[in-house]
């Protein structure tokens, strides 16, 4: 087979691929309905801080014991000092050192840590409500 012939061959036999393929692959019109799309956008979990404050109330009055020795309007008693009015201790009333009481208690007083077996989660809460009270931002 001459050269000529053989490159007349192959582009013959290239013509014909290409034929073939591209019957393969034509496609038809279809027109679509548009499909109505619902889109559900997950929320994550939130809470307020007046949702922390009253779970801290909660904790404070009932499991955490804390209301026994420093009252029911953080007034303080015989055995704890107020949380909250003009007597009490204004040296810190950071909420870190507040958590930091609240979780590990107070060497040389009653207060032990973790009072009334509350976990590390609640004792976070018992700090947010006791700093807002003793802020000026809840009422006990």
């Amino acid at each position: 087979m001459s050269a000529t012939t053989a490159a007349t061959w192959c582009m013959a036999a290239a013509a014909a691929c290409i034929a073939a393929v591209s019957a393969c692959h034509q496609t038809a019109s279809y027109e679509m309905e548009p499909v109505p799309v619902t889109v559900v956008v997950a929320q994550p979990d939130t809470v307020s801080a007046q949702d922390v404050v009253t779970e801290g109330r909660k904790i404070f009055h009932g499991q955490g014991l804390c209301y026994a020795c420093h009252g029911g309007r953080l007034q303080g008693g015989p055995v704890a000092p107020p949380l909250a009015g003009s007597g009490r201790d204004l040296s810190d009333t950071s909420f870190a050192f507040i958590l930091q009481v609240v979780r590990a208690g107070s060497p040389h007083t009653p207060m032990v840590a973790g009072q009334g077996g509350i976990s590390d989660g609640e004792a976070l809460q018992v700090a947010n409500y006791v700093w807002a009270v003793s802020n000026g931002k809840a009422v006990p």
